[in-house]
């Protein structure tokens, strides 16, 4: 704190940014496609028993 090496506001905001990004995009890039997996084998399945 009051040190040169403190980072700025901007800075703060761009890391909280990417933070949130982050915490955002990598669970949707691993539950999104499992949802879809999901469907897809509900709908072979049910087409199967027909």
């Amino acid at each position: 704190m009051g040190g040169t090496d403190d980072p700025t506001i901007g800075e703060t905001l761009v890391f909280l940014l990417v933070v949130a990004g982050a915490g955002v995009a990598i669970p949707a890039a691993v539950v999104l496609p499992v949802i879809g997996l999901g469907i897809w084998l509900t709908h072979r399945f049910r087409r199967r028993r027909r």
